[in-house]
């Protein structure tokens, strides 16, 4: 009597549950094919989207965007990050002139060149030829002058590596071994490593019993006697730290990919100080070990004139300006248009200048300086 009492009771529970299995299995279609009608709604508006800005289809990033930012490179902090990188170092050159007497040098020329492309080669014979040649008719004439004839200088190019894929780096070891004029140190030769570069040169040239460097570049003419006149006037001034000085273009590029520019962490200030352009300043050599320890207190960045800059305002080194320096962006058109009185009172001139330009100034020198009519301004 109990089984055929309950018998009733479970057949009807059966059929409930499989009607509302059933009623269950309906609604998880119908969910389901809801929610694909609203993928595929969503895709085809991405797609649309992607193809009417752009010729291309749209990436699977598009589609899964937490995909896209887990696979992204990580943006540039130009607060918290160097920027750009330099990855400085004290560098000995492994190619240096052979000098065999040192004493009494007063002015060494660093010059800094390039290591890639027979462009700088052919610059660096023109200055050889020109205003880097101790045999000039300028400083043939300061031998006869008593207050310049036993006052000495040296020349060096400056020169990094221009690495795989040329054969550059041999023909620049060739043209040192030729001209025993050149630092050539295992650096990659690029515009982020000139700061490099430049204490290269400068550690190189603290070996020697030095007081004054003349840092300068290839693409410009000085006219070394001159210059020599003028530390002799200035009574030998120390500490010193001269040369065409930016007064009013001191503001610091933050723009990324700017070739100028720089992160905060460099340098925390709005301004720079005043400076001296790279194509050609002056330094004491009293402040080389200065700016040796200087790169253990501020990070050296690739904006090598202004970096200087920054140390000489934080040793409190006034920064002058010499105005027998000049510098234009059109100087090689300049020279052959300006009258004799401008171009006579100039002693270091730039920049830009092709060989071609600095074999005309040489001679026009040779005519205005040296010639038998010297002109007098």
């Amino acid at each position: 009597m109990y089984l055929s009492c309950q018998a009733p009771n479970l057949i009807m529970t059966k059929r409930r549950y499989k009607l509302q299995f059933k009623r269950t299995s309906k609604q998880k279609l119908v969910l389901f094919v809801v929610l694909f009608l609203v993928f595929l709604a969503w895709s085809s508006t991405l797609y649309i989207a992607h193809k009417s800005s752009s010729p291309r289809l749209p990436a699977v990033s598009d589609w899964f965007p937490l995909r896209a930012m887990a696979n992204a490179k990580p943006s540039i902090d130009i607060v918290n990050d160097y920027y750009p990188f330099v990855d400085f170092k004290f560098v000995f050159p492994e190619i240096s002139p052979k000098v065999h007497t040192t004493p009494n040098i007063l002015l060494m020329v660093l010059v800094n060149s390039g290591a890639k492309g027979d462009r700088f080669r052919k610059l660096r014979k023109a200055i050889r030829q020109t205003w880097g040649n101790h045999g000039n008719c300028e400083q043939r004439k300061a031998l006869g002058d008593e207050r310049l004839k036993d006052l000495r200088w040296l020349l060096v190019f400056v020169v990094g590596k221009a690495g795989r894929g040329t054969n550059d780096d041999e023909l620049n070891r060739a043209e040192a071994r030729q001209y025993n004029d050149m630092l050539i140190g295992n650096i990659t030769d690029n515009y982020i490593n000139n700061v490099i570069k430049l204490y290269m040169g400068l550690v190189w040239a603290s070996r020697f019993d030095i007081k004054y460097i003349l840092k300068t570049d290839d693409d410009v003419y000085v006219r070394i006697p001159r210059i020599l006149e003028y530390l002799v006037n200035a009574t030998f001034p120390k500490p010193f730290c001269g040369g065409v000085t930016y007064w009013h273009f001191g503001k610091v590029y933050r723009e990324i990919g700017a070739k100028w520019a720089i992160s905060w962490r460099y340098y925390g200030e709005t301004h720079f100080p005043k400076y001296n352009p790279g194509a050609f300043f002056i330094l004491s050599s009293d402040l080389l070990n200065r700016l040796f320890n200087y790169v253990y207190i501020r990070k050296p960045f690739h904006v090598d004139d202004a970096y200087i800059g920054v140390a000489m305002r934080d040793f409190g080194v006034k920064v002058t300006k010499i105005f027998s320096f000049a510098l234009k962006p059109n100087m090689s058109e300049y020279i052959r248009n300006a009258g004799h009185c401008d171009i006579l009172p100039l002693h270091a001139i730039g920049h830009n200048m092709e060989p071609e330009s600095t074999r005309f100034l040489n001679n026009r020198l040779k005519t205005l300086a040296c010639g038998r009519k010297q002109i007098k301004c």
